[in-house]
């Protein structure tokens, strides 16, 4: 994907909506999908793991009950080399 592709398709979302990508490990991969989402924030304190987790996250709403619920944009990019 391009930037001419990416804003695109990220102008047809809210310009204050967050963007979020997976989080762990490392190399880079190009984006291969676009979606909605809505996160729960601040839910994961292990750096490990991302620092949002998905709002429909029933384990999450019970451990982080104030955390704020938002809608955000997810970036999935996914290595097109792997078996």
């Amino acid at each position: 994907m391009n930037v001419r592709e990416l804003i695109n398709i990220l102008s047809q979302f809210d310009p204050e909506t967050r963007v979020v990508v997976a989080g762990y490990e490392g190399g880079f991969n190009d984006i291969t999908e676009i979606h909605p989402q809505r996160l729960r924030l601040n839910v994961n304190p292990e750096w490990y793991y991302g620092s949002h987790g998905l709002a429909a996250d029933e384990e999450s709403g019970k451990l982080w009950p104030d955390a704020p619920v938002v809608e955000a944009v997810y970036l999935i990019g996914e290595n097109q080399n792997s078996q």
